[in-house]
Formats: C-alpha cells, sequence, structure tokens
C-alpha cells in the first residue's frame, strides 16, 4: 500500500478498535464446556482448511461480549463479534444462547441468504458458514495473513463475494467451498469496502473509506468507482427498493440517491482521496445523483435498519439515534434505552433489537 493511504487506514480501524474494542482487552466471562450448550452437533458439510484456527471460547454472558453484527434467519435472531462469538435468540431476543464457533477472531458481519443458509466474516479473512438458520457453524477461508472483511454477500446459493480492508476482495461460484481473491482497479487502490448491498438482480452496490462508492451492473463480476458528494468514509448503506439506496458514515453525513446506475463514474485511477472534497451545494450534490440528508448530529453513524413504516433509523457513537420521516426527507434525533455505542439495530415482533459495546440489548417498542 502506499504511503498516503495508511492515514485513511489507519483512522478506519481505530473506528472499528473504539466500536469492537482490541481483542485482547476482551475479559471473557467463566469458561463452560460444550456439552454445556443447547446446539446441535453439526453435520459435516466438507473438510476444514489445513491452517485451522483456535475455535471461539464458549462462555457464559456471551450475549454481553462487544457484538458487531445482527440479522435474521427466519424466527431466529443471530449476532457476531468479539473473538468469534456467536449468540442467538429463539424467542425474539428475549433470550439469547452461545453456539460454537469455529473460529476465535473477531467476526464484522453475519448475513442470510434464506432461513437456513447464512454466512459470517472478520479478522484474518475469515468466513465461516452455516446451513442450519446459524446454529453450527463450519469454517470456509480462513487467512493469517488476510486483510479483515467487512461484509460477505451471496446472490444465490453458489455465488458469492466478501470484502474488507485495503480493497480485500473475494468471489466464490461454489456455495463458498473455495474462495478466489479478485484483482481490479478498485480494489487496487487498497481502500476499505465497509458495505454490500443487491439492489436488484445484477446491480450491486458497494461504500467503503475516503468517499468510496461503487457500482456493479453484472452481478459482481465488474465495478465502477461512482463519484462521492463526500469525501470522508461511509460506515454503512441500505437498499429502499428498486435501485435506491441511502448512505451514512463519519459525521452525521447522510446522502439518499434514487437510482445509482445513473449515477456518473469516475476512473481509480484518478482519485486522489487526499484531494476529494465534499460538496456543499444542492446542485452539485444532485449532478452526482445523490440528495443529502441533513443530520442534527455529528456523531458517526455505524449501523441501520428500514423499519415497518418504511422510515429509516440510524445508530451510532454513544447510542447517538436518528430516525427519517417515511419520504426520507430529514432526520430527527431520538432518544433510545441505551449509553454505549450502537452499530446496529434490527427491528423484530414490534420491538427493537440492537447490538454494541455491551452486546446485545431489547431496546424496546420500535421509536
Amino acid at each position: 500500500m502506499s504511503r498516503m493511504m495508511l492515514p485513511a487506514a489507519a483512522a478506519m480501524l481505530a473506528v472499528w478498535a473504539a466500536v469492537a474494542g482490541a481483542e485482547e482487552e476482551f475479559s471473557a466471562p467463566a469458561a463452560v464446556s460444550a456439552d454445556e450448550t443447547t446446539a446441535e452437533t453439526p453435520a459435516a458439510e466438507q473438510a476444514a482448511p489445513t491452517d485451522v484456527p483456535r475455535p471461539a471460547l464458549m462462555v457464559t454472558g456471551a450475549a454481553k461480549a462487544r457484538l458487531l453484527d445482527l440479522s435474521q434467519a427466519g424466527k431466529r435472531l443471530v449476532a457476531v463479534g468479539q473473538q468469534g462469538v456467536i449468540v442467538v435468540s429463539e424467542d425474539g431476543g428475549a433470550n439469547w444462547k452461545q453456539v460454537p464457533s469455529p473460529a476465535s477472531v473477531m467476526l464484522t458481519r453475519v448475513r442470510f441468504l434464506t432461513d437456513k443458509l447464512g454466512w459470517a466474516v472478520g479478522y484474518d479473512g475469515t468466513i465461516l458458514h452455516t446451513a442450519d438458520g446459524g446454529l453450527n457453524w463450519t469454517l470456509q477461508h480462513s487467512d493469517p495473513e488476510a486483510r479483515v472483511l467487512y461484509d460477505v454477500l451471496f446472490l444465490d446459493t453458489q455465488t458469492g463475494i466478501a470484502a474488507g480492508a485495503y480493497g480485500a476482495f473475494y468471489r466464490t461460484t461454489d456455495g463458498g467451498k473455495t474462495w478466489e481473491q479478485q484483482h481490479f482497479p478498485l480494489a487496487e487502490m487498497g481502500q476499505h469496502f465497509n458495505r454490500l448491498l443487491r439492489l436488484d438482480a445484477q446491480t450491486l452496490f458497494a461504500a467503503g473509506e475516503r468517499g468510496l462508492l461503487a457500482r456493479s451492473m453484472d452481478g459482481g463480476v465488474n465495478w465502477e468507482m461512482l463519484k462521492s458528494p463526500y469525501a470522508g468514509s461511509y460506515f454503512g448503506a441500505i437498499a429502499l427498493g428498486g435501485r435506491s439506496v441511502i448512505i451514512y458514515g463519519m459525521r452525521g453525513n447522510v446522502y439518499v440517491a434514487q437510482d445509482v446506475t445513473t449515477a456518473p463514474t469516475q476512473d481509480p485511477a484518478q482519485y486522489d482521496p487526499y484531494t476529494a472534497e465534499t460538496l456543499t451545494d444542492p446542485a452539485a450534490i444532485a449532478a452526482l445523483g445523490w440528495r443529502r440528508v441533513d443530520s442534527p448530529v455529528k456523531e458517526s453513524l455505524f449501523g441501520g435498519t428500514r423499519l415497518p413504516d418504511g422510515s429509516v433509523l440510524l445508530v451510532g457513537i454513544n447510542a447517538v439515534a436518528l430516525k427519517s420521516d417515511p419520504a426520507l426527507g430529514s432526520l430527527k434525533l431520538v432518544k433510545l434505552p441505551a449509553a454505549e455505542t450502537l452499530v446496529d439495530v434490527l427491528p423484530y415482533g414490534g420491538k427493537l433489537i440492537a447490538v454494541g459495546r455491551r452486546g446485545v440489548q431489547n431496546l424496546g417498542a420500535l421509536p
């Protein structure tokens, strides 16, 4: 990586450290044996890689570990985080249990293609797979020399991509049995991919470090870099239907695009993140296909979700929370019963479930 990219990369990793905490800072509760859990015996799906990491320690109170992502698998909720912790809830977030994880590295994202098929990614290029809705997990990829992976997205049961720090980008066409690292101009820039979205059958979208925005029109085979209205980092994005998307990130910046396929592109080779400017003129922002949504806060936003009424809820540092109107025209500050940083939220059964520095939290009725 070039010397110029190091400050940006260090800043991004510092953000993740602030949210998740360093691995060595994790004070695990008392360990329990595997037979004290209620997890089922995993079925043999495939041979594990030769370089196998240590399994995660089974602990009491795992749901209070620092957790980085939350997802739904049918009626089950699944959260992942520090030192490979994976916890599940069968009753809408009222109670949680830890299930065995084959890797003790920090897990940053968990996603489900169906109620049964899901993947989790994290440090050391780790990719885990479940075929039973998150109760049992197998290791598909791990490399101590690999970059951190921040997101994973499957288009069908065979085709998936995983991306993360310093342009790390992998693709599989066999359900994850093998992962091949991808090399293309956008990845060679060395900026972090923080979020991957599928907007329609062939249109994918990515958001990341220092204004990184990209789209693929062919299911992730080829990517184009989009011109960005903001020079800072985007930490998340939410699909809004069709080819519309909302993006958010550092210092409370939030933008909406109605159709990312019409947004102008730029040559990655010509892009310099240190001379890029943040646009303030609404007309100039609109010319790039975006609309800035005024934010009442300057705190960074790490996670978000679409609520049943069509509005969007965004959360971040110090439990800051912003709710949009259904038309996504404005954002207002809402008070949640939480005090620590939140990194993801999910509506379930009329309640709001969140994960962050204090693990899983049931925040009560939807705001």
